[in-house]
């Protein structure tokens, strides 16, 4: 399946085209799809590489691309503005005999008697007018780590989780600050024939790097390190098969903590895969994080299923495919190898047979979910599907189970929360277990009626919640 790139290079040879970079090719052109390609405006590539269309409506599209260190990357940082900013036809355009690298050819290259530099840095300014200060604070990031409290602005409860997880698990790191053997080594290198891919550093301080991981207790390692050894078995070219995990547990977990360990190592090492490289738009995701409601999403830096999927209304059979929409969302999910589903209760099978017919359809592939492996986490004993439909893990005869046929469990049990939210976790784990006939222990209903006031004696401007409608409204009344 050809790309933006490709359809780039197979742009009309008229004026116009031949003097268009592709910063404005991708930010002023959109690509047609089945019928769509009837339109009276629109125009024909080369090669049967499809139709393009001149965006009419709103703004430019924003484009995005990877951004490399002028000082640690020079090849790379000069190709990616000649591969965005200069017209061209191949790869072959942007080097000639006498300027072997981007650099030189970027910096002293002529093509068709103009020099390239202007040509550039006139492209570049309309598309990176703040291209400098861009620079600065990646290099600042690179520096001193990302600022861990700009969280706590857009997922707040998250936040305190993930930081709990450290604070607790950093203690018994603390006695060696040289201890190195139990964090992912960050400079795998192939050997000298290049049969093995190099994996580069992230964009992260060491430091910050080493206390996200360190904060795994045993249980968390070991489905961290499983993940991680099929990334790199699938960059090494082994083809593994395909893994369903489901990882769960009770309150204080760190289940989430799991998911961003998990996304971070898998997207760095996926991305030294080929399909990546000399790739105009990093924007396509390895790691898809998907949950049921908005809200769970949010918290994963994720998308619902519905939204990232293009799934319908309604799930019932028989399977109704995406139609002409196929084709964009095919382009935009067609490097993802893994797909990470948080606050799985709330997924019926219906809802998970979809998701398995959506991804064959979209990868292609007859697999299982289109060849893709699965990451699910969650807790049964928490929020179920909407309506009257069953969990995964619940049997039922006559309906399709992926769940029972392939998913392996890992199960969370140690509390990962500190000393102050120990007691009040252990509480909700008992809680969680119990029938409603099951009476609570003494020491829980003390610990929890210490909770409860009157709600004259709570300040007004303090969140209130409740269950339902009415108890709001009576609440708004009294205050």
């Amino acid at each position: 399946m050809s790309g933006l790139p490709e359809k780039y290079a197979n742009r009309p040879r008229t004026p116009e085209f031949e003097r268009m970079c592709l910063a404005e090719f991708a930010s002023e052109y959109r690509i047609l799809y089945s019928r769509q390609t009837e339109s009276k405006n629109a125009i024909p590539l080369l090669n049967n590489m499809g139709y393009i269309q001149k965006r009419t409506r709103g703004k430019p599209a924003i484009i995005r691309y990877p951004r490399f260190s002028e000082k640690k990357q020079p090849e790379k940082f000069y190709s990616r503005l000649l591969k965005l900013y200069f017209p061209h036809r191949s790869n072959d355009d942007l080097k000639n005999t006498e300027h072997p690298t981007s650099e030189q050819f970027y910096k002293s290259g002529r093509k068709h008697g103009f020099a390239v530099r202007p040509i550039v840095t006139f492209n570049k300014k309309r598309y990176e007018s703040h291209g400098k200060t861009m620079e600065r604070a990646l290099e600042q990031i690179e520096q001193q780590g990302p600022l861990i409290n700009a969280w706590n602005t857009f997922a707040p409860e998250v936040e305190v989780d993930r930081l709990e997880c450290v604070a607790q698990r950093q203690s018994r790191h603390d006695t060696d600050e040289n201890e190195m053997d139990i964090v992912p080594d960050y400079q795998v290198s192939g050997s000298s024939s290049g049969a093995m891919p190099a994996i580069i550093a992230p964009k992260l301080s060491p430091d910050f790097v080493r206390k996200m991981y360190q904060s795994l207790n045993e249980t968390q390692a070991s489905i961290f390190y499983a993940v991680r050894e099929w990334c790199f078995k699938l960059v090494w070219g082994h083809c593994p098969e395909q893994f369903f995990y489901f990882v769960s547990g009770g309150a204080g977990c760190g289940k989430s903590h799991v998911i961003k360990c998990i996304y971070e190592e898998a997207t760095k090492i996926l991305h030294q895969l080929p399909r990546f490289r000399d790739q105009a738009d990093m924007s396509y995701p390895a790691v898809l994080l998907a949950a049921f409601t908005g809200t769970a999403a949010f918290n994963i830096s994720g998308k619902t299923l519905h939204s990232l999927l293009k799934l319908p209304k309604s799930l019932k059979p028989p399977y109704q495919g995406l139609g002409n929409a196929l084709d964009e969302v095919r382009a935009s999910l067609s490097n993802a190898e893994i797909l990470v589903i948080d606050e799985i209760s709330m997924v019926s099978k219906d809802l998970f047979a979809y998701i398995h017919w959506r991804l064959q359809q979209i990868k292609g592939n007859k697999k299982p979910f289109g060849g893709m492996s699965v990451l699910a986490v969650g807790d049964f004993y928490q929020l179920p599907p909407l309506g009257k439909a069953k969990p995964l893990c619940v049997y039922e005869d006559n309906v399709l189970d992926l769940w029972k046929d392939y998913f392996h469990m890992v199960n969370l049990t140690e509390i990962m929360r500190q000393k102050d939210d120990h007691s009040f976790a252990e509480v909700l784990n008992r809680i969680r277990v119990k029938q409603k006939t099951d009476s609570l222990e003494a020491n829980d209903k003390a610990l929890l009626t210490q909770a409860i006031h009157d709600i004259k004696d709570c300040p007004s401007n303090v969140l209130h919640i409740y269950a339902t409608n009415k108890e709001v409204t009576n609440t708004i009344q009294q205050l």
